[in-house]
């Protein structure tokens, strides 16, 4: 299940996809950005900062600064927004992100089935782009 902070920033994301498609030096002022997806602003001040470490977007402080995408739509994933707000977002199980935390991960059916349901679900994600989304 994907966690709520990944739906904001998929959100977020997207407004500043259809902001660069206007103009491409445009920024979206944080608040703004979270008046305008429905994003409460103190949530989106939280994950604004693992979005630029992700290099998914690049944030400017002060006058005329803002939100703006840090690469082309067409490069950044749904998978990419998942990862940057926290792996756990989109994992089935936690043999999965870490099999040698599990004993049994090796004989376990179970973990075989989630690790290729978890390579299917990555897959998909992987080839929706926020540029087809938009």
């Amino acid at each position: 299940m994907l966690t709520r902070e990944t739906d904001y920033a998929i959100r977020v994301l997207l407004l500043l996809v259809q902001a660069r498609r206007l103009n491409a030096a445009q920024t979206i002022a944080c608040k703004a950005a979270a008046g305008e997806m429905g994003v409460p602003y103190r949530f989106l001040r939280k994950i604004v900062p693992r979005l630029v470490v992700a290099g998914l977007v690049v944030s400017t402080r002060g006058r005329g600064g803002g939100l703006r995408l840090a690469r082309d739509s067409r490069r950044i994933s749904l998978l990419d927004v998942v990862q940057a707000t926290g792996v756990t977002g989109a994992l089935l199980g936690r043999c999965v992100a870490r099999p040698a935390d599990c004993s049994r991960s090796r004989t376990c059916r179970v973990h075989w089935a989630l690790r290729d349901v978890q390579k299917s679900v990555n897959h998909a994600l992987r080839g929706h782009t926020l540029d087809t989304l938009a």
